[in-house]
């Protein structure tokens, strides 16, 4: 493999390339979760589009196999009028990565770029440009994403990632374009709001795991013109991230700075589980204060089956309003802007 360093600054194209074989084989024959996601949200007349890919290349006991790959692929439609936003039990594209459906995992790295590929579906890392096309569970992708500003880590650098026993990852705020065609008609975004994710979790860091029994995850992102507001709480691993992109830097807050309140919930019928449609969330310290709230009222649903436990997880699309202050008094409105908000619960498989 080549540490050739990418047209990205100063990130080194290795780093998108698979990180597992860095870990102690004891520890990858219990766990390793190595994945790529390239995210696409945007606005095609009256309604928001999603579209998700992400490859996981996994393996291990708690996987009940050595190595192989799963593809998710979502399509979320979110009527975007001024009526009716009130969640709803709607139909949505997404599927769940479980054993029983698997691919081989293949891996090309040169010195200019990596290539992931499973079944049908190919991702192609050439920073600071990224690309999916093929087809997963009847979703056509042809996407390109092409990075705003650098990778911002959220579990952790790549170089501490052993220490930590085995994690680490960071995203990138894109803009991103290209099409999803499914049943028989195709989605375009032209100039839509992208995020690459990349995160490798190891021998303690499954999912099930991370996720706790009770605790769980909120996962969000904002999309302004002005500003993009990231935020991230996970109780089983105890990473938060609360970051604010504006003017080409990042201001970040720290748990302490940061508060969540619920102001509207939702019982879905599919999950049976009772949470947050609307939220709101503030962050403040001296580089800055955020009120924002998120409305949603467009869901899918995914997970994760494991061998000792599975994981479902609720993804909601919707628009979000408020504003960021700067310490001089400048005031950033957040004015019916395209949003997303994700989190995920456990439960255990008695008799694995």
């Amino acid at each position: 493999m080549s540490n050739t360093t990418s047209r990205f600054g100063d990130y080194p194209v290795i780093d998108d390339a698979s990180q597992y074989q860095r870990m102690p084989a004891a520890d990858n024959a219990e766990h390793f979760q190595d994945h790529a996601g390239l995210f696409l949200w945007g606005t095609a007349g009256d309604v928001d589009l999603f579209f998700a890919a992400t490859m996981y290349h996994v393996g291990g006991r708690k996987w009940g196999f050595e190595d192989s790959a799963f593809n998710q692929s979502v399509l979320l439609i979110t009527p975007n009028g001024k009526g009716g936003r009130v969640m709803e039990n709607n139909s949505f594209v997404s599927n769940r990565m479980d054993p029983m459906r698997r691919f081989e995992f293949k891996e090309t790295v040169d010195k200019d770029r990596v290539v992931w590929q499973a079944g049908n579906r190919t991702m192609t890392f050439s920073a600071p440009t990224w690309e999916v096309k093929g087809e997963h569970f009847g979703v056509e992708l042809d996407l390109k994403f092409t990075a705003e500003g650098p990778p911002v880590p959220y579990h952790g650098d790549w170089a501490g990632m052993v220490a930590r026993g085995g994690v680490a990852g960071n995203e990138v705020i894109c803009k991103g374009e290209g099409t999803c065609t499914h049943g028989g008609k195709t989605y375009r975004l032209e100039s839509g709001y992208g995020v690459r994710e990349r995160t490798f979790l190891g021998k303690t860091f499954d999912v099930p795991s991370l996720l706790g029994l009770s605790s769980g995850y909120l996962w969000s992102w904002t999309f302004a013109k002005e500003l993009k507001v990231f935020y991230f709480s996970q109780g089983g691993s105890g990473h938060h991230a609360g970051r604010v992109f504006l003017k080409g830097k990042i201001i970040d807050f720290t748990g302490e700075q940061t508060t969540t309140e619920v102001l509207e919930n939702w019982t879905d019928p599919l999950t049976h589980e009772t949470k947050a449609t609307r939220l709101r969330i503030r962050m403040k310290s001296d580089k800055g204060e955020l009120e924002l709230e998120i409305n949603t009222w467009r869901r899918m649903i995914f997970g994760f089956h494991l061998l000792e436990a599975y994981t479902t997880h609720t993804g909601k699309a919707g628009r979000a309003n408020g504003r960021f202050m700067l310490p001089d008094g400048e005031l950033i409105p957040i004015a019916d802007e395209v949003c997303y908000m994700e989190h995920g619960f456990t439960t255990p498989n008695i008799a694995a």
